[in-house]
């Protein structure tokens, strides 16, 4: 092997490492306070509504920063985004910590924008850097952000109790959001030649009008739904059939951790099974079957169907991803469709969510949940497979 193939390799793989540390970073610091809601609750005396729109907040703040981004980067160089918005979320944790009442909310609210912003310029980033490795790399995407939130929710309660407390805990998570950005920097401070030159000449607008962007959106818009539905009643229900709270959590961390491996293996997954559509019709549909299975089969059923909604939930997950970059046909419009798919995924989807535990607190029942559920997984099949069609935006 010649020295500039030893060179090249070294320069990849530094490369990936920064973005598998900064992907990794994208999720724990917003997942990081769900663990700890009874200590912040007796703190800062917040009621069970404070709580539910705290847990709730991140959702659409990462909506609002996805649709900034496309605008954003035409100000900064999109590796700048990636390395600036991170420190921007490390003040928001920071004041989350520190600030009382006030930075509870606007700590979030500055660390969602700062992390929902870096998220969303990355698969722009990967189109332009790694055009011909973008699908995987979209699933690495996919399975560092699963891994991430899995990672915080199992150690976030821990990390506070050696620490001294709420406030220390989530102050913690400053640390590998710095850590990830000063690799990240000195990457593009020896390989500065490896980075675009200017701006990218962004305009979202102009994909509101196009079928392609809104079908992506839609299922966009449908995983969010499915996913936050799921994982706000999931637990409470399966209290209802006889399980305990402890029991329910493990389920729940049991789809979680699941998700990974699919993540990592939709690309292949699909090649095997002849195209996208196939796949994410397999996915949705053995989430859906899992979802009855749980809920209405022998408690016997409920580990392995976790396990199975787990692997249909990644799959989907990472083909989302994906269909961001593999339906631009350059790295300008993965950044803008990453900006509405996720604008919209992620705001919209939160409400439809919402929308259904509307319906479950005026009559909670299982039959609702499946039926509400399979109706945001039938929305996903539709409009994936409309998404999976060869064609770019």
């Amino acid at each position: 092997m010649d020295q500039a193939s030893s060179s090249g390799i070294r320069q990849q793989v530094f490369l990936i490492l920064a973005i598998i540390l900064i992907c990794f970073n994208l999720r724990p610091a917003m997942t990081a306070p769900d663990p700890l809601l009874g200590e912040l609750r007796h703190d800062l005396g917040l009621s069970m509504d404070d709580s539910g729109t705290f847990a709730l907040l991140p959702v659409f703040v990462l909506g609002i920063a996805a649709a900034l981004a496309p605008r954003v980067a035409r100000l900064l160089l999109p590796w700048k985004i990636i390395l600036i918005f991170p420190l921007v979320a490390v003040a928001g944790i920071l004041w989350r910590s520190y600030g009382g009442m006030i930075g509870l909310y606007g700590g979030m609210i500055v660390m969602g924008l700062g992390l929902g912003i870096a998220g969303a310029a990355i698969p722009g980033f990967i189109k332009h850097t790694m055009p011909d490795k973008a699908p995987f790399m979209m699933g690495i995407y996919s399975a560092l952000v699963g891994l991430g939130t899995s990672v915080a929710a199992a150690t976030a309660y821990p990390i506070a109790a050696n620490l001294g407390g709420w406030k220390e805990g989530l102050a913690f998570w400053a640390a590998p959001i710095l850590l990830a950005c000063a690799i990240w920097g000195c990457y593009f401070k020896i390989y500065p030649s490896h980075a675009r030159q200017q701006p990218l000449e962004t305009n979202i607008s102009r994909l509101l009008t196009h079928p392609r962007a809104w079908q992506i959106t839609l299922f966009y818009m449908s995983r969010v739904a499915a996913a936050y539905f799921l994982f706000t009643w999931f637990p409470i229900l399966l209290k209802g059939r006889g399980m305990n709270g402890d029991d329910a959590g493990y389920v729940l961390s049991l789809i979680t951790l699941s998700q990974i491996p699919a993540t990592l293996v939709a690309h292949w997954g699909e090649e095997k099974l002849g195209g996208h559509g196939r796949l994410i019709t397999l996915a949705l549909a053995s989430s859906v079957i899992s979802c009855w299975a749980i809920m209405y089969g022998p408690l016997e059923w409920v580990i392995p169907f976790s396990i199975i909604c787990g692997l249909g939930t990644g799959a989907v997950f990472s083909r989302g991803m994906s269909l961001m970059v593999e339906r631009a046909d350059n790295e300008t419009t993965a950044l803008e469709l990453s900006g509405m798919s996720q604008g919209f995924g992620f705001t919209l989807g939160a409400l439809m969510a919402l929308g259904g535990s509307f319906v479950l607190q005026h009559g909670s029942s299982i039959l609702p949940f499946c039926l509400i559920y399979t109706a945001f997984c039938i929305m996903g099949i539709v409009t994936g497979r409309l998404s999976a069609r060869p064609g770019y935006v």
